[in-house]
């Protein structure tokens, strides 16, 4: 698989000499590398430079407005993946400002069954020890989807204030069949941080 993967590059590495102008390509396992025109490579480590300016919240959530009805929606620019195997099982977690400005955290929790329903738990260990379990308040899906609304209407101010203080060391998702656990990392952690404290201005 190596080999394969280092002829990809020696192409594409060889072509760029040839175009004369540096190139970026991703591997057959996701990451993302720079080809230079001298034949030479290296991993871009996009989240780094963004996590090296926390408070720079364009790198972190991008507002659009729909040309037709003139919403606008702040979201994630985004998933945070918090994965041990490149995203094939894990939690993919999203954040988005609702209609009545309120936060929405959807979680996407893959490898213990595809269904979550209204009312399945979601756990979650903070570094400091303490802990916060919330539920699903999405409908029934298969879709691996785990929904939590915060402000509001939704109220759960002191639990918003949580998320948004303290550093998640694990999260559980439960499924119909199971849960879904991770440790976050400490990119994973400062990520989360970053988007909901931008989210949330």
């Amino acid at each position: 698989m190596k080999k394969i993967l280092l002829s990809i590059l020696l192409i594409t590495g060889t072509m760029s000499l040839l175009l004369g102008q540096v190139i970026e390509a991703t591997t057959i396992d996701g990451k993302k590398v720079m080809l230079n025109s001298d034949g030479t490579w290296k991993y871009v480590e996009v989240l780094k430079e963004a996590i090296a300016d926390p408070s720079d919240c364009s790198k972190w959530i991008t507002t659009e407005t729909d040309k037709v009805t003139g919403k606008t929606t702040t979201a994630s620019n985004n998933m945070i993946v918090v994965s041990t195997d490149d995203g094939k099982t894990g939690l993919g977690i999203y954040m988005l400002i609702g209609s009545t400005n309120n936060l929405i955290l959807v979680i996407q929790a893959v490898g213990a069954g595809n269904c979550i329903d209204e009312g399945d738990k979601i756990n979650i260990l903070f570094t400091d020890g303490t802990r916060m379990e919330l539920l699903s308040e999405g409908k029934f899906n298969c879709e691996h989807k785990a929904t939590v609304y915060f402000g509001g209407v939704f109220g759960k101010k002191n639990q918003l204030a949580q998320l948004k203080t303290k550093k998640i060391q694990t999260m559980r998702v439960w499924t119909s069949d199971s849960y879904v656990e991770r440790d976050f990392t400490e990119d994973n952690q400062l990520e989360f941080s970053a988007v909901i404290n931008c989210l949330m201005k």
